[in-house]
C-alpha cells in the first residue's frame, strides 16, 4: 500500500473535504476563507469594490495561495539552518492551470524564501469563463510600502511622466497610519495624479493566529501579488517595485547578508514571478525595479526636493520599530532603532543626499562615541568596514569574484554590480568620515 502524501497546511472548505482522506494529516495548520471556521481575511470586498466587479477566479487563487503562504511563514519558526516544509492541500477553481505551473510556482517560492514548498490541488468551484486581459489603461502600478525606496519611486514615476496606481499593504498599525499621511501628502504634491489602494490581507483577528517568525521572507510574494491583482483586472501592463541595488542583489555588506538574507526584490525572483504571472494569464504584466543599479544614497538623492524633503522623516526603514514601543520609546519621532543593517543603510543615504536633518530620530546612535554604541551596531559597522577594506583592494571585477562568489548574478551585468558597489563604498567611508565620532573611527582604522 502507498503512503499517503502528508500535508501541513489544510485549506479546508468542502471540496478539500471531500479529499482529506487522501492525505495524512500532521497536525496541520487549518486555514478557511469561509464559513464558521474563516480565520483568513483577505479583504475581497475591499478589492472588488476597487476594481467595480468581481475577481477573476483564478487571479483569487493567485492572491489566496500568496496569502497562505504569507500566514504560514508568520506562524512557523525558522530553524537557524534548515529549511522549513510546506505541504499544502487546497482547492483552486482550475485545478489543470494549477498542476501545470506546480513546480514553477515552489521554485519560485522557494528561491525567495529557502523553504521547500508543496502543493496539492483540488477541484473547486470552476471559473464560468476563461481570464483576458484587455489593456485599458496607460497607469502603471507600484508597490507602496512607506519606505525611502517607494517613496523615491513615486517621485521617479511622476518625473517620468507616468501615472501611478500605488499599491500598499499594512502592517502593525505605525505602518499603516505611515502609509495613509505619506500618500495623501502626495497626493497634495502631484495634484491628485495617483491612485491608491491599500489592502489587509492577513489571518483575521482573535482566530490564535499571531505570527511567531518575524523574517517575512514571503511578504514580497504577496505584495507582488496585490498589484498583480490590480494590474490584471485594470488592464495595467507594467507593476513596479522600488529597491535599491545594494538591497535588491544582496551585496554581501556583513556576515548575516551572506547566510541569512531576503530576496525581495532579487532581479531573478521577480523574473520568475513575471514568468508565473504569463503561464497563468498570458505575458501581458511586466515586473520591473528602476532602482536596480543605484545605490540606497542615489535613491534617496531623488527626495532631495521642493515638497518631498518634508516626507523624508515620515518614512519607515526599521523592521524593528515594533519592539521600540515596548521600550516606552516615542514612536512619533523616533521611527528607527538605530543599528540594525537597513538602519545604518538609511543613514548613510540620508548624508549622501543631504538629507541628514530631514531624517527621522533613531533610538540608538551609531555616529555617537564609541562606548555608546551598542554592541550590535558596532559589530555592524566593523563589518561593513571590513568589507568595503575588501573592496578597496579590488581593482577589477575579476577581483571581487575571487573574493566574493556572491557577485555572479545571472542576467545581471557585472560590471554595474561592480561599480555600484565601489560607488556605495566611498559614501559608507565618506558618512564615517563626516559624521562618526573621531572614536569610533580610530576602532575602525579610519583615520
Amino acid at each position: 500500500m502507498e503512503d499517503k502524501p502528508s500535508i501541513n497546511v489544510l485549506i479546508r472548505d468542502k471540496f478539500t473535504q471531500r479529499s482529506e482522506g487522501s492525505f495524512s494529516l500532521e497536525e496541520p495548520l487549518v486555514l478557511s476563507f469561509h464559513g464558521k471556521g474563516r480565520n483568513m481575511h483577505n479583504d475581497l470586498d475591499q478589492i472588488e469594490q476597487d476594481i467595480k466587479s468581481k475577481l477573476d477566479p483564478v487571479i483569487l487563487d493567485l492572491y489566496n495561495i500568496a496569502l497562505v503562504v504569507y500566514v504560514w511563514d508568520l506562524q512557523t519558526p525558522r530553524p537557524q539552518f534548515d529549511p522549513r516544509e510546506f505541504r499544502c492541500l487546497m482547492s483552486v477553481s482550475n485545478k489543470d492551470k494549477w498542476d501545470n505551473v506546480k513546480s514553477h510556482l515552489e521554485a519560485t517560492l522557494y528561491f525567495l524564501t529557502g523553504d521547500i514548498f508543496t502543493f496539492n490541488f483540488v477541484q473547486g468551484k470552476p471559473a464560468e469563463k476563461e481570464f483576458q486581459f484587455k489593456k485599458k489603461s496607460d497607469e502603471c502600478v507600484s508597490l507602496f510600502s512607506g519606505g525611502i525606496d517607494s517613496l523615491a519611486g513615486v517621485k521617479w514615476m511622476v518625473d517620468s511622466g507616468l501615472k501611478p496606481v500605488l499599491v500598499s499593504h499594512p502592517g502593525m498599525g505605525l505602518i499603516s497610519d505611515t502609509q495613509k499621511e505619506l500618500v495623501l501628502r502626495l497626493m497634495k504634491i502631484t495634484g491628485n495624479g495617483l491612485t491608491w489602494h491599500r489592502i489587509r490581507a492577513t489571518a483575521e483577528k482573535g482566530k490564535d493566529l499571531k505570527g511567531k517568525e518575524t523574517t517575512q521572507f514571503s511578504r514580497s510574494f504577496l505584495y507582488l501579488t496585490l498589484g498583480a491583482v490590480y494590474a490584471l483586472t485594470i488592464g495595467i501592463e507594467k507593476e513596479f517595485i522600488f529597491e535599491n541595488g545594494i538591497l535588491a542583489l544582496n551585496v554581501p555588506l556583513t556576515q548575516s547578508r551572506i547566510y541569512s538574507n531576503t530576496r525581495t526584490a532579487h532581479p531573478r525572483f521577480l523574473k520568475m514571478y513575471e514568468h508565473l504571472l504569463s503561464l497563468l494569464f498570458g505575458p501581458h504584466v511586466a515586473v520591473e525595479n528602476p532602482f536596480i543599479a543605484l545605490t540606497k544614497g542615489e535613491v534617496a538623492k531623488l527626495l532631495d526636493a521642493d515638497g518631498f524633503r518634508d516626507l523624508v522623516g515620515m518614512t519607515m526603514s526599521c523592521p524593528y520599530v515594533s519592539h521600540l514601543r515596548y521600550e516606552k520609546v516615542k514612536t512619533g519621532t523616533t521611527r528607527h532603532c538605530g543599528v540594525c543593517f537597513p538602519c545604518v543603510i538609511r543613514r548613510v543615504s540620508m548624508h549622501h543626499a543631504n538629507l541628514w536633518n530631514n531624517d527621522a530620530k533613531y533610538s540608538k546612535d551609531v555616529t555617537a562615541p564609541f562606548p555608546k554604541i551598542p554592541e550590535e551596531g558596532v559589530k555592524l559597522l566593523f563589518e561593513m568596514m571590513d568589507f568595503a577594506r575588501q573592496m578597496d583592494k579590488c581593482s577589477a571585477i575579476d577581483d571581487v569574484f575571487i573574493e566574493f562568489p556572491q557577485f555572479f548574478i545571472e542576467d545581471i551585468d557585472p560590471i554595474m554590480l561592480f561599480d555600484m558597489t565601489k560607488r556605495h563604498v566611498v559614501q559608507f567611508k565618506d558618512f564615517l568620515m563626516q559624521k562618526a565620532h573621531q572614536s569610533l573611527r580610530q576602532y575602525l582604522g579610519l583615520y
